[in-house]
């Protein structure tokens, strides 16, 4: 390889950091001392040495690490390896790669024109209790709302422990996520979604509701709430990989959508092929509106029986082939 190698720290297959190394024998590993130093635990004070033999070869050497050094490419443990121009090895959870100075780059993406960064709205100073602020309050208010007998302390505070319990804990596992892929928590970024997430699990139904019964679809509900909820899952989803995966926005939201779409046909495919189960219980709305929020007209009674006429028609059918 050339006098002058680059040795890169990856994550999947970016790059995290680039070291230069000019002067052999180098070192590397989590010590103080190293001429490269890795933020790994599993990786020895003392892990690598890189050094240069007579004829100009470069030779990475294992120095008795506790954990071994690893071959990516075919994966094998070793004690040596000759180092060549995109060679890989793995410690403990860290990737290596060598290059030459000599590499080529790719070509120079064509961008956009340039605008200042932007924080993103959930790494604002106290979006997370915030929006949990929110949300407690939210389901808190609903659970006050909708009880009809003597005040339920217990079910007050479970409506104030349950979303700050599901929300610390889902947070918790996305910002484990960004932790081994992006090596960075991102604790309060997921903490504010998880909580958004939460809040919007207990407003679309309020909202569609306003909207059927200010509409009067009918039959269409069902698929409005597929649609909303799919929206609103996707939205969370998208925000939740941006801290996790480095994909281009257009592709996520591409990715998200296939997937949302093939969930939402899984969950309806009974219905689309008429295979749906015979419902003995009447479904309607248990929320009770002022008329002025109706914008269309309700249909009389006297349509609604006629509109229920072919039903009748279909069972008496049915109830003489029975017979």
């Amino acid at each position: 390889m050339d006098e002058v190698i680059f040795l890169e720290v990856l994550e999947a297959d970016e790059v995290h950091a680039r070291h230069r190394l000019d002067r052999f024998p180098a070192t590397v590993g989590r010590g103080y001392s190293n001429d490269v130093i890795l933020d790994d635990p599993k990786v020895s004070a003392s892990h690598l040495l890189i050094e240069r033999t007579e004829d100009g070869r470069l030779m990475l050497r294992d120095t008795g690490s506790t954990n071994g050094t690893f071959r990516v490419e075919p994966w094998a443990r070793l004690a040596e390896l000759e180092l060549t121009d995109d060679a890989r090895v793995a410690v403990g959870d860290t990737v290596l790669r060598f290059r030459g100075r000599s590499h080529v780059v790719e070509d120079t993406r064509v961008t956009a024109i340039p605008v200042a960064p932007q924080v993103r709205p959930f790494e604002r100073p106290f979006a997370f209790p915030v929006v949990l602020a929110v949300t407690v309050l939210t389901y808190l208010l609903r659970e006050y709302l909708t009880n009809y007998q003597k005040t339920d302390w217990g079910s007050l505070a479970l409506a104030v422990v349950a979303p700050v319990f599901v929300c610390f804990v889902w947070s918790g596992l996305w910002s484990v996520a960004s932790k081994v892929a992006r090596r960075v928590f991102h604790f309060g970024a997921h903490g504010a979604i998880g909580s958004l997430g939460l809040l919007g699990l207990l407003v679309i139904p309020l909202l569609i509701g306003v909207i059927t019964y200010s509409l009067g679809l009918g039959a269409w509900v069902r698929w409005l709430y597929l649609a909303t909820y799919l929206g609103w899952m996707g939205f969370i989803l998208f925000w939740h990989l941006r801290y996790v995966t480095r994909t281009e926005p257009q592709r996520l939201i591409t990715v998200l959508g296939l997937v949302l779409v093939c969930f939402g046909a899984l969950t309806q495919a009974d219905s689309l092929l008429g295979e749906e189960d015979f419902s003995s219980t009447i479904d309607f709305d248990r929320t009770l509106l002022p008329p002025a929020f109706q914008w269309v007209p309700s249909k009389p009674v006297d349509t609604f029986f006629e509109d229920t006429q072919k039903l009748q028609e279909d069972v008496d059918k049915l109830a003489k082939e029975k017979s």
